[in-house]
């Protein structure tokens, strides 16, 4: 078989997968009507336009970017949508999982700082020994304290067992803190 044949089997083939593919095909879906530009506003004119002239030279994709992009602007500019939020109360703790940390830094000195550094102590005893250790040798009086932990936010659970509803702002017991709670923009 020759080239030609060779090609043309390839593409007989082809067609037939295609027509059978398009036996099992879903159904095409109907689209919305294009985006309207606003009387009056440049921006929706200057996208009709290009929308225009997308289709004039039969470019279908450019027409699409400028319906989509009309939509947006029409969506953002022109459309006064009203966002709702919705405050869930929680509560702030002390993360049980990650254990605080101490530090002291001297600051001390006539010129400039001493800086030395406790560096981090698991516990206020062991900054309060070295600061005396320091005074000791050094005679520095003045020191930087330094506290860090990790906090997190635990929604409170009223006594129905659903987070978000309290008696009261900040739940029983802990920091309030209302977090926005936003629907996903569509």
């Amino acid at each position: 078989m020759d080239r030609e044949g060779r090609l043309s089997a390839a593409v007989r083939a082809a067609n037939d997968r295609s027509f059978a593919d398009a036996s099992t095909a879903r159904a095409l879906v109907a689209l919305p009507p294009p985006p309207e530009p606003v009387a009056g506003c440049a921006a929706c004119a200057q996208l009709a336009a290009l929308r225009s002239h997308a289709r004039a030279v039969g470019d279908g994709s450019a027409e699409t970017d400028a319906d989509v992009l009309l939509a947006r602007h029409r969506r953002q500019a022109h459309e006064r949508t009203r966002r709702v939020f919705r405050y869930v109360p929680f509560v702030i703790a002390q993360d049980p999982s990650a254990l605080p940390e101490y530090e002291a830094r001297c600051v001390s000195g006539d010129e400039a700082d001493c800086g030395a550094s406790s560096g981090p102590c698991r516990g206020p005893e062991e900054v309060e020994e070295w600061q005396r250790g320091h005074t000791r040798e050094t005679r520095h009086l003045r020191y930087r304290r330094l506290f860090a932990d990790y906090a997190v936010l635990e929604p409170v659970m009223s006594r129905t067992g659903s987070a978000g509803a309290t008696d009261r702002p900040g739940g029983p017991g802990g920091t309030g803190a209302g977090v926005p709670d936003t629907p996903p923009r569509t």
